[in-house]
């Protein structure tokens, strides 16, 4: 009985708000596809840099290797001078991304969390984790497309512009060393259907039994969502799934609703389980688009696929920086056309930005106006704020110069955006927008607003 007694004292001290006067802890959840822009942006809030420690993988984080691109991490360290409100004060982001949709969920309905805990060893793995729920959800999808629109005292911010891309595998022989392309008409068919005949690209009878599978994510996937609706699907429209077994080189359809890191069959979710197996409540699928970018990087005979990624995702797919990209009714993402192979320096965004490329999603975070209202959240209305509060975490956070006009604010997520241009940016700030959308995958119209 004692033993007991002191194991749910434990596990509900864990997940309480910061017991260490002076700290005060922000919890970052959401896309996986935007993970590294937020961690980049979230090192610039500190003065000086902060102390960084790292969740390994069974908390969804990475066992080595840390970097931008790992999902589980904790940063603690002095605010900059910026954030005025919260000045005095230790500052701890948490991170950890599970996906869109699920990190919208989360927030609005104050969903417990294991997040990594700023203690361990610096620039390496974190030694506790912290049970909580989370602060701000990114999602490269507005909630209004999902069962999540942000109500009550909940509301949704626009971040920037997510491209998107479609990828195809490494195999070397096949089908997919031919494709260069792919149609509206060909995702429209391949969605539902989770592959697409190969007599879609050659018009040869004898290739309508020759597949291209489309490795497609689970439904709490943001990415999943603009690809759908793209296509004129809706959240709930059924989606056609296929794994690849990474060891047997064969793809197949689940049916076990388990976990597996690779895929393997009868097995159909591809990714971390999550806490408490959340990650199995959204179906079949991979759960990120790391996910999907490890098994198009399979490069066996038999890995004929396709799939639709971020294009911070997509450009480690192939042997160079996105080198297996390919356009999409024959429009690419940048300027340089198929010149985006391999390309090290500047990534032209202006078919997007002017409105010709199609697949792109407003980035979206979402937070709660009071999180005084939340009992596991240590931050105060005052020092949260929103992104027109200057001086709280989200007025610098998610600043915006749309709204504050100037230069981007140092810590922003813009700031970073605005400052990876010359690097291979991999997403869009709002104010280079020349077009606009009125909905997830709606049709594109000037101006931007």
């Amino acid at each position: 009985m004692k033993k007991t007694l002191l194991l749910t004292l434990a596990l509900g001290l864990a997940g309480a708000p910061s017991l260490v006067a002076g700290n005060v802890d922000v919890y970052v959840t959401g896309a996986t596809a935007f993970r590294a822009n937020v961690y980049t942006a979230c090192t610039k809030l500190f003065n000086p840099a902060p102390t960084i420690y790292y969740g390994d993988a069974a908390h969804g984080g990475a066992g080595s290797g840390f970097s931008s691109s790992t999902a589980a991490w904790a940063m603690t360290g002095t605010p900059i001078a910026g954030i005025t409100n919260i000045s005095g004060n230790t500052l701890i982001i948490h991170g950890l991304f599970t996906g869109s949709i699920q990190g919208i969920q989360t927030v609005e309905q104050n969903t417990k969390l294991i997040f990594p805990n700023a203690d361990g060893a610096s620039g390496g793995l974190c030694s506790t984790y912290r049970t909580n729920s989370p602060t701000i959800g990114f999602s490269d999808a507005s909630g209004g497309a999902t069962p999540y629109p942000a109500t009550g005292n909940y509301v949704e911010e626009q971040v920037c512009i997510q491209p998107f891309v479609v990828c195809k595998s490494q195999a070397t022989i096949g089908a997919v060393t031919n494709i260069n392309n792919v149609t509206w008409e060909q995702l429209k068919y391949g969605i539902p259907a989770g592959r697409i005949p190969l007599a879609a690209w050659t018009g040869k009878i004898t290739d309508t039994n020759t597949f291209v599978y489309l490795m497609q994510r689970t439904k709490d996937s943001g990415t999943r969502r603009n690809e759908t609706a793209g296509d004129y699907f809706q959240y709930t429209d059924p989606t056609g799934i296929y794994i690849y077994d990474y060891t047997n080189n064969f793809f197949y359809t689940p049916s076990v609703l388990a976990a597996t890191a690779f895929g393997s069959s009868p097995n159909g979710v591809v990714g971390a389980a999550g806490l408490n197996n959340v990650n199995l409540n959204w179906g079949y699928g991979y759960v990120g688009g790391g996910d999907i970018k490890n098994s198009l990087n399979n490069g066996n005979a038999a890995n004929q696929a396709i799939g639709y990624l971020s294009i911070a995702d997509a450009k480690s797919v192939g042997s160079a920086n996105w080198n297996n990209v390919i356009a999409v009714n024959g429009l690419w993402p940048t300027a340089a056309g198929a010149g985006i192979h391999a390309n090290a320096g500047t990534n032209d965004f202006s078919p997007i930005t002017l409105g010709y490329y199609p697949c792109w999603g407003l980035e979206v975070l979402v937070h709660p106006i009071n999180p005084g209202l939340i009992s596991d959240q240590s931050i105060t209305k005052t020092q949260l704020g929103d992104q027109t509060t200057p001086g709280s975490f989200m007025g610098v956070f998610n600043a915006q110069t749309l709204i504050n006009g100037g230069s981007p604010i140092v810590g922003s997520v813009e700031n970073e955006i605005e400052l990876s241009k010359t690097g291979g940016a991999t997403a869009i700030r709002l104010s280079d927008m020349g077009n606009s959308r009125s909905a997830v995958g709606g049709t594109i119209a000037p101006p931007f607003n």
